[in-house]
């Protein structure tokens, strides 16, 4: 496989991924920078990988878990219960920007599920490689957190007056 077009095709999809994660957006970026780098240095190894989008995301994974063990964590992560201040007379964006915080109150691998696999369109299998578990803990986790998440919707739902 050609290095320029992988990078082509990928850059924005691993940016996505970590920026999805990390808040520091030159955080992100260096660590776009390793992912790259370290799929370069193993070219040969994306031409036998069932899925290169999966690979990729991988290493790019695993290049993030290791710079979140060496840096304060307070750092890296968004806040969890981020206060968003909103005009009253425009309830539908409030209720968009509500999900986002919805979302926030699956765990941590949940979030990265439902990402992967609604966002950036990945498969049960490719989200078990890139995060080193089962599959059918992913699927599992997937379902759990998409019952999770009506339920939550469900009750912001009823503070804007919305009846599904």
């Amino acid at each position: 496989m050609e290095f320029d077009r992988l990078y082509a095709d990928y850059a924005d999809t691993v940016y996505s991924y970590l920026r999805f994660k990390l808040k520091d957006a030159y955080l992100v970026e260096d660590i776009v920078q390793e992912t790259f780098l370290s799929v370069y240095s193993n070219l040969r190894k994306a031409a036998q990988a069932e899925s290169v989008k999966a690979w990729i995301l991988t290493i790019a994974h695993h290049k993030m878990v290791d710079r979140l063990r060496r840096s304060p964590p307070d750092t890296l992560r968004e806040p969890e219960n981020l206060a968003l201040t909103v005009p009253s007379y425009e309830k539908h964006i409030a209720m968009q920007l509500d999900l986002e915080q919805i979302v926030n109150r699956l765990d941590d691998v949940s979030r990265q599920i439902i990402y992967g696999i609604y966002v950036e369109n990945l498969t049960y299998k490719e989200m078990a490689q890139i995060l080193g578990i089962p599959e059918g803990t992913v699927k599992s986790k997937c379902h759990y957190a998409r019952n999770k998440l009506k339920d939550w919707y469900k009750e912001e739902s009823g503070n804007y007056g919305i009846h599904r």
